[in-house]
């Protein structure tokens, strides 16, 4: 796998190259490896050649089939994606993470001792200690007697002191630029901000390069424990910013030595792996992390395509699960959306976290859900972006479908949204029953039952862009049914730990990036969420990238987000007896207590047969 990965073929190492996913399957024509054999692939696989390649070692030259189904599994290039823009910071409050300010200097005189540097020194008394860079010192006598005194310096704010970042001739105030960077496990978006208005010029996003070295945060802290292999997880995070900077950049009329200043936001282990630092004793006990909030460090340090003095700041992490992504979060929902009593903010993705605020306390926890609900993992599934079919809705008995695709026009695959919407239809038509599983008395000619693993056909290939059908498999099914056990699971066991139950949560607010149309009554539906009011619900998109931008924005947030970092206690459930049980309880639709579900079974009387569970079912619950 390293050897293929060095030679540029794209693989889907959900595992993390532990050989438990089987995903990096490929076939020696000629020449010799060693591998210990997988039970993953059957005897006949095996005797054509048919090896794990995370598992292989080579021997010798050799000659490598690589499965279509791989080469094609990793998506390239860049794509805008979805993001909400932030809701601006008014003019009069924007006092962003580096600033220029225009400066004259007193008149050169023979008769005074003063240094050029004594007389920049002047500019900043009474405001505290000031730090110059030797770039700086380099370039201020050119810049000072090209300009009769007046230069542009471009100051930035670590919180203690002041950083002299660069130094210009004359007055250069009118272009000023900073970033906002959310580094999602799953994907990366980022925001180009002009800082003297505070109005986002552009959004992008793709996937994370670090995917095709595993799906999740635990199998890349896994993928990771070889120097070589932490620095190629590096290398792949740094290459996705900077191919989304490349496209953005450019496309505004922006030079990278405009750019003065960013701000990034992720969970913890992501900015561990963004930074180099090896995260493997976030998933040791006593989970403690290398660092929660990196300092202030500078765009060359991180290899980025800006001007590499530029100022980079990290939002604060809490604790190992629960990083600086949902601090941001938080930050959103304090800003614009305060008053409503008891909250949960939840964000889902390939981790999920959720924080219980009231009006002087807040607690949170995290589980890890899988990235199903952002297309990883699923057959035909990819991000929410240009293509992807994010809402269905089955008719009676499945005949007919009807969908909706980001930017409208051919589908070439299906969000998380869809998923969710798709599942959920299937399940209240009786086309699959509460274990996930095709109803083999429902099934109609979309259902294909001689096809293994049995498979839903959502769109035939004749109808979609990539001229493959869009299907959805028992396989798939059962992903998003792990992920959404996940979610409800901690969800149910964290109110729990606290004393409260749904009805004591004033408002939900959902996060994450599987797609701003989710239904939340189809989400109820299949035991996503707890049955509660719908209208308590409210999506509020990507809140780490906008919270990114509301730190890049205003010295209040920053200084917010540490707050918020300082006052939220974390719950650890995975040290829960409990959870394991709450998990299998809910790997059902939409949970195997049909108590906690009251509208939802209601709905279903009439529409599925007397037969309440499949054999299946009662086999795995007793």
């Amino acid at each position: 796998m390293d050897a293929l990965h060095r030679g540029g073929v794209a693989f889907q190492a959900e595992c993390g190259a532990q050989g438990t996913c089987g995903r990096c399957v490929v076939q020696i024509l000629s020449g010799q490896c060693e591998w210990p054999g997988s039970e993953l692939l059957a005897a006949e696989k095996r005797k054509e050649g048919f090896i794990l390649s995370c598992q292989a070692r080579v021997k010798g030259d050799l000659v490598v089939k690589i499965p279509e189904t791989i080469s094609e599994s990793s998506p390239a290039g860049t794509n805008r994606c979805p993001v909400p823009e932030v809701e601006a910071v008014a003019p009069s409050e924007l006092s962003p993470l580096s600033k220029k300010v225009a400066l004259e200097l007193a008149p050169l005189s023979a008769g005074e001792n003063a240094s050029d540097l004594d007389r920049l020194a002047r500019c900043f008394t009474g405001e505290g200690e000031v730090r110059y860079s030797l770039s700086v010192l380099r370039s201020l006598p050119e810049a000072v007697r090209q300009s009769q005194g007046q230069i542009t310096i471009t100051l930035a704010e670590d919180g203690t002191s002041k950083h002299l970042l660069k130094l210009e001739p004359g007055v250069q105030t009118a272009r000023h630029f900073g970033v906002a960077c959310d580094i999602g496990t799953t994907t990366v978006a980022l925001q180009i901000v002009d800082l003297n208005t505070g109005r986002v010029i552009d959004t992008a996003g793709d996937y994370n390069g670090q995917i095709e070295c595993g799906a999740d945060v635990i199998s890349r802290i896994l993928y990771a424990r070889k120097p070589e292999r932490l620095e190629e997880l590096r290398q792949r995070v740094v290459r996705t910013v900077n191919s989304l900077l490349d496209a953005t950049l450019p496309r505004q009329g922006i030079g990278a030595e405009e750019i003065t200043c960013a701000v990034f936001s992720g969970n913890t282990t992501m900015i561990h792996l963004l930074l180099g630092i090896n995260p493997r004793h976030i998933r040791e006990e006593p989970y403690v992390p290398a660092l929660k909030t990196p300092p202030m460090l500078s765009a060359g340090e991180l290899q980025l395509h800006l001007w590499p003095e530029a100022a980079v700041f990290f939002t604060p992490a809490v604790g190992s699960y629960v990083g600086g992504d949902i601090t941001a979060g938080v930050l959103c929902t304090q800003v614009h959306r305060a008053g409503h009593g008891t909250t949960l903010f939840m964000d889902i993705g390939t981790n999920g976290e959720l924080v219980l605020s009231g009006e002087d306390w807040m607690v949170s926890c995290a589980c890890s859900a899988g990235p199903a609900f952002e297309g990883v993992g699923i057959s035909c599934g990819m991000r929410a972006a240009a293509g992807a079919i994010e809402t269905v809705d089955i008719e009676a008995g499945g005949a007919a479908i009807a969908y909706q695709v980001i930017g409208g026009g051919s589908p070439r695959g299906i969000c998380g949204s869809g998923l969710i919407e798709l599942v959920a239809g299937l399940f209240t038509r009786g086309i699959i029953g509460r274990d996930g599983r095709f109803n083999e008395a429902k099934a109609d000619k979309r259902v294909r039952l001689d096809e293994h693993p049995r498979t839903f056909v959502l769109v035939e290939a004749g109808q979609t862009s990539t001229g493959k059908p869009i299907s959805l498999s028992e396989r798939d099914i059962a992903n998003l049914m792990r992920a959404k056990a996940a979610i409800y699971s901690a969800c149910g066991l964290f109110l729990k730990k606290v004393g409260l139950t749904c009805a004591d949560i004033d408002r939900v607010y959902i996060a994450g990036g599987f797609g701003c149309h989710l239904d939340i009554q189809k989400a109820i539906t299949i035991g996503l969420f707890p049955e509660t009011d719908p209208g308590r619900f409210e999506y509020l998109g990507n809140t780490s990238l906008q919270g990114a931008c509301l730190a890049l924005l205003s010295h209040a947030h920053r200084q917010r987000l540490a707050e918020i970092a300082k006052r939220m206690t974390y719950i650890d459930l995975s040290s829960e007896t409990d959870y394991a049980h709450e998990y299998t309880a809910a790997l059902f639709l939409p949970h195997t207590d049909d108590s906690l579900f009251p509208g939802v079974m209601k709905s279903l009387r009439g529409r599925w047969s007397k037969r309440r569970h499949t054999p299946h079912f009662i086999e795995l619950c007793f």
